[in-house]
């Protein structure tokens, strides 16, 4: 006679008071917990943070916005500056551009940075293919174009594969620090805070002087199974470079 199969158990259910409500998760919500969970139990994360005076892209987007408007149909953020400057750290160090694997650290050969883009449902991270081909101006026009296809529902599959390494524009909500989870199996995200006029002491021939400067942090979240503090450091101190040598001569197209 076959043994009696266990009784099997219902997954427990919440039943909310009478001043309460059950708001079921979305299919988007279910799938963000599901790689957030992933990566925060099976990734042991790191994180540094630079300061970057971005004065000078300050003035740059300002002072071109608007005949860039006029001639493009599209607003200049800052987020294309800031992938720009990733993927010239990712040049110089394309260690960063890589992934895990328990066989060795998997080196991308293509610079495919995604952009995390808050939706209404949660977030979700399209890709740039290819973003170290393409000029300010390319990276501008297709960081808009994959958020406007975001919001609307309208990526495709092939817009949210292969991404090698993730910019996130916490800034956009006023943040100044975050910490960020890395987007496996990625290495690395990279933040853009919220830009800040603070004073700053500035080396002078005449010595030094306090200035009022426009600041953004930019905190680095990493996986150190695959990389570690000095290599992440020196490519953030780069993408720091590049962000702080942006100035009225820097091409948009």
């Amino acid at each position: 006679m076959p043994a009696a199969s266990a009784p099997t158990t219902p997954p427990p259910t919440f039943a909310p008071g009478e001043d309460e409500q059950v708001v079921p998760w979305t299919q988007m919500r279910k799938g963000v917990a599901k790689a957030m969970l992933h990566s925060k139990t099976t990734v042991p994360h790191a994180y540094t943070t630079v300061e970057a005076d971005v004065t000078g892209m300050v003035r740059l987007r300002d002072s071109a916005k608007a005949a860039y408007q006029a001639s493009e149909g599209l607003n200049l953020s800052y987020v294309p500056f800031v992938v720009k400057a990733v993927v010239e750290g990712l040049r110089r160090h394309p260690y960063v551009n890589a992934q895990w694997s328990e066989d060795g650290l998997v080196v991308k050969r293509r610079i495919n940075v995604g952009v995390a883009i808050a939706v209404d449902n949660g977030l979700i991270v399209p890709v740039i293919h290819d973003a170290d081909q393409l000029s300010i101006n390319g990276l501008n026009r297709a960081v808009q174009e994959l958020s406007a296809r975001a919001r609307n529902n309208r990526l495709q599959l092939n817009d949210l594969q292969d991404g090698t390494i993730t910019v996130n524009n916490t800034g956009w909500f006023g943040s100044v620090a975050s910490q960020s989870i890395v987007n496996t199996p990625q290495i690395a995200i990279v933040n853009m805070e919220a830009i800040v006029k603070r004073p700053v002491v500035r080396e002078t021939p005449e010595g030094d002087v306090i200035a009022v400067r426009s600041i953004m942090n930019v905190p680095v979240a990493f996986d150190h199974r695959a990389t570690d503090g000095a290599q992440i450091g020196r490519f953030v101190a780069d993408v720091k470079a590049f962000l702080e040598a942006i100035g009225p001569d820097t091409p948009i197209y």
